[in-house]
């Protein structure tokens, strides 16, 4: 009997262990897995031709004009028209496909298709050449000597940029929006998982030459979430670094272990459990946290950085946000968006958006440093 008591209790803190990595490892695959299909994280209640009425969160109420995702279709939900303690009723604004019906949806961008479909604009389509392969790229050609680069972030494709192409065609900037590796038109990388930034940056360097050597005098890099991660590494690792007038970050990963730990709590994971995944992050996709942590390297900017982040963001904290732009007030220009979620703060004023976005932009299609 004794020596049963003995195996037990030396059982016992190895399956705690065993369990503890295993939560660990659901964490750190969160971040480096390969995302292919949407998901419906939300709920619809009921739809008609006018308004659709949403399971009540914090998400689906929030000030705004949002996307809505689902099987067979996508529609635009406008300001919310009423609430119960249970539900949110927002009108339809226009629909793309099958209408919406009761069932799983996801909230995402506004705009769906491509530049011709979405706005009419001309626009075309190159191949940029990487070490995994060839990315394509979408070219919206405007009047102006400045480019941007375009990236978005986890998850996402091209179409996710369209919604904030209209801001950069009124400013006169030619905007190159590529997809990067594991994008479903994309190749892969050779693990198959996202490595935040780490190799995608060589995708958006191809993008980078690309503009300079079709006509563009400076580049802007123009990125979210993850995609701001990648801008990151991109301006601080590309030849052509020298070129970059400016970077634009909108809810932008400035630090990992930031998110992991936001993660974290949101889910109740303890912080043992978190510190596990971050390890294991790092071996998995052969990465250091210090060399993506934009807040220990505060120091190594060297170039005008706008950045907006909403206060509601329950993806990526903007808390490293605003220590960012405190690290660095001579280069940062932050902009809060209260209530704002995650690449909300668009969909919560566009016009406010674009106006706060061409301010700052101003001197650099002047031709001067923002």
């Amino acid at each position: 009997m004794p020596r049963v008591r003995r195996s037990a209790v030396l059982l016992a803190p190895a399956a705690l262990a065993a369990t503890l990595a295993a939560v660990g490892s659901l964490v750190a695959d969160q971040v480096v897995d390969v995302r292919r299909s949407p998901r419906y994280a939300y709920r619809v209640v009921a739809a008609d031709d006018r308004s659709v009425t949403l399971r009540r969160s914090r998400a689906t109420e929030r000030v705004g004009t949002y996307g809505l995702a689902y099987p067979g279709g996508h529609a635009v939900a406008g300001e919310v028209l009423g609430r119960t303690r249970t539900t949110v009723v927002r009108p339809i604004v226009r629909v793309v496909g099958a209408p919406p019906r009761p069932g799983r949806a996801a909230l995402d961008h506004v705009d769906v298709g491509d530049p011709a479909s979405a706005f009419g604009f001309d626009f075309f389509e190159v191949d940029l050449e990487s070490d995994v392969g060839v990315c394509p790229a979408w070219v919206v050609p405007a009047s102006g000597d400045t480019w941007a680069i375009v990236v978005h972030g986890y998850g996402g494709r091209r179409s996710s940029a369209l919604s904030f192409l209209p801001i950069l065609r009124d400013l006169g900037i030619t905007a190159v929006v590529p997809a990067y590796r594991n994008d479903p038109d994309a190749p892969p990388s050779p693990d198959r998982r996202y490595h935040l930034g780490e190799t995608e940056w060589r995708d958006v360097d191809a993008a980078i030459s690309y503009a300079l050597s079709s006509g563009a005098d400076r580049v802007v890099l123009y990125g979210w979430s993850m995609g701001a991660a990648i801008v990151l590494q991109a301006w601080a690792r590309s030849a052509s670094r020298g070129r970059v007038a400016a970077l634009v970050l909108d809810s932008p990963v400035v630090d990992w272990r930031s998110v992991l730990r936001h993660l974290g709590q949101r889910r109740h994971v303890p912080r043992t459990v978190v510190r596990c995944a971050m390890r294991l992050v790092e071996r998995r996709v052969d990465v250091d946290f210090d060399d993506l942590d934009w807040l220990r390297r505060a120091g190594e900017l060297d170039v005008a950085t706008y950045l907006v982040h909403g206060d509601d963001d329950l993806t990526v904290p903007f808390g490293p946000s605003v220590e960012l732009a405190r690290l660095r007030p001579d280069l940062v220009t932050l902009r809060v968006v209260p209530g704002a979620g995650h690449v909300g703060s668009w969909n919560v004023d566009p016009e406010a958006y674009a106006r706060s976005l061409g301010e700052f932009l101003a001197p650099v299609l002047a031709g001067a440093p923002a």
